[in-house]
């Protein structure tokens, strides 16, 4: 998630210096008419509740002994919907919501800290993560984040106890040797949020539809189809400075049949359309041409004949 994270704010950072170049050469340029401001995006109240709680919780423990010298959270806000149909029935109708919280805790310092792998084992970092709240009522949030974050510095600092005993009696190599955490400039970079409003009725009739037109073949015995939409965002805050804040929404419609050949054998096709944008969705005619494909191909596969092992001469 580190590398990520900081490969996104590298990017910011090179975007923001050929920003600054561009600012240098427009005086020498011939004046452009005036033009409407960008409208930034804006800062969700999510991203304020994690950095209330990170720089109140960074101050505490950075006290400690163990200290923790960085801290780092993630929320991930991801809203679905999915509808699905098989054999002419609507299978189910579904839409929901959640927010995911991770964090990450380092005690000791940038040279030596709980990740440090002492032969050949390797610590733990982090963990799993842990649900919070999708109201963005700040106390209960700030709450939330702080017990994983108590949970998190007391592992690290129970690692790191462990690795400086261990590190006492062992001997170095020259990996183990290298800082275990790099200091990076902060970055800031928020983006717009992500979100839909989907009426599923239509689609829940689109599954039936495209489903009951498999019913055509004998050699199809089930079929689903599977309409979702995604949108996701991403808030991220470090104790370095670093905010980020993006989202993003992706649509699929996902077509799969299956047969059975004469001996058994089970047979299927599966067939795909990915989307982002609404305007972007297949019309039924695409859809009905790659369920004939689909279909064709298993008739084919269905009808064709057994192909037996062939037996090499005897020794």
């Amino acid at each position: 998630m580190n590398t990520l994270v900081r490969s996104r704010a590298l990017y910011c950072g090179v975007l923001s210096l050929l920003l600054s170049g561009a600012a240098l050469i427009a005086p020498a340029a011939k004046a452009l008419p005036p033009q409407p401001p960008d409208s930034p995006a804006k800062r969700s109240p999510l991203l304020a509740a994690m950095q209330g709680e990170l720089d109140r919780s960074f101050k505490t423990l950075s006290a400690q002994d163990p200290k923790a010298y960085f801290i780092g959270y993630t929320i991930t806000d991801t809203q679905r919907a999915e509808v699905s149909g098989s054999n002419g029935a609507l299978l189910s109708s579904s839409e929901n919501r959640n927010r995911w919280l991770e964090v990450s805790v380092r005690t000791g310092d940038y040279t030596l800290d709980n990740t440090h792998k002492i032969g050949e084992r390797q610590s733990q970092t982090g963990g799993p993560g842990t649900p919070v709240p999708i109201d963005d009522d700040t106390e209960v949030l700030r709450r939330a984040i702080w017990l994983e974050t108590d949970k998190q510095y007391r592992s690290a600092a129970e690692w790191l106890i462990k690795i400086r005993a261990r590190r006492g009696v062992e001997a170095e190599s020259t990996e183990g040797s290298a800082p275990d955490f790099t200091h990076e400039q902060p970055h800031v970079d928020i983006g717009p949020e992500s979100s839909f409003k989907l009426e599923r009725k239509p689609w829940e009739e689109k599954v039936r539809t495209y489903t009951k037109a498999f019913r055509d073949s004998k050699a199809v015995i089930n079929s689903i189809v599977t309409y979702s939409a995604l949108a996701q965002n991403a808030y991220h805050a470090t104790s370095e400075g670093t905010q980020l804040q993006y989202g993003q929404i992706r649509y699929r419609l996902e077509l799969f049949i299956q047969g059975k050949a004469p001996d058994g054998m089970d047979l299927n096709r599966y067939y795909n359309f990915d989307w982002v944008n609404p305007a972007d969705a297949p019309d039924d005619k695409a859809v009905y041409a790659a369920e004939a494909t689909m279909r064709k191909e298993l008739e084919g596969l269905v009808a064709a004949p057994i192909n037996e092992p062939s037996v090499g001469p005897r020794c």
